[in-house]
């Protein structure tokens, strides 16, 4: 695949450098690991083993928001303008979809109050044979969380709308300041009831 059509700017798989001499694979200055789904899937599995799922969800979301604002560095170096909806927009199928993460999509973006709405299919942490009675996307929603840190600038928190590993048609969530991911938090279980 090459560039963006409207913007010229490359997704990192497109910009990667493989150095065989080093053994590193390399794209907008970031070092990269080609590695198989199922190894997430271990540590995943792994974490729940060691410190039950509570503690494992909060270290995969925690992990992940650390992770986000390298994708940002990286999008930036590219040439994208993250106070751009058109471009956060490609951030996430450029950087995200692209890089294997899942289809990924901006739904809505408000910059002044902000907040984020993004939906996925195919995450990482949705396994096909395993049906979970409530989301399992806490590493991939840290990570988009940690990118809408980066771009805010400030302290944000997500909450997972759907979910397809529990049976739902595509994962959603919504990024915003803690009060306001609060607010959606009480709202979506007072639905639930």
């Amino acid at each position: 695949m090459s560039s963006s059509r409207s913007t010229g700017k490359k997704g990192a798989i497109q910009n990667l450098e493989v150095d065989a001499n080093k053994g590193i694979i390399t794209s907008y200055g970031q070092r990269f690991l080609f590695i198989p789904v199922e190894l997430i899937h271990s540590i995943e599995d792994r974490l729940v083993d060691m410190v039950g799922p509570m503690t494992a969800t909060s270290f995969q979301y925690e992990i992940g928001k650390r992770g986000g604002s390298h994708y940002i560095r990286m999008a930036q170096k590219a040439g994208y303008n993250i106070k751009d909806s058109k471009d956060v927009g490609l951030i996430a199928a450029n950087l995200g979809t692209l890089g294997g993460w899942g289809k990924l999509s901006v739904e809505e973006i408000d910059f002044k109050k902000k907040m984020m709405r993004l939906t996925w299919k195919n995450g990482v942490s949705v396994r096909p044979n395993k049906k979970s009675k409530t989301p399992v996307c806490h590493f991939g929603r840290g990570v988009l969380t940690g990118a809408g840190e980066a771009m805010f600038g400030r302290k944000l928190e997500s909450i997972e709308l759907t979910c397809q590993g529990k049976g739902d048609a595509y994962c959603e969530a919504v990024i915003g300041p803690p009060e306001n991911v609060a607010r959606y938090a009480e709202s979506a279980e007072k639905n639930s009831a």
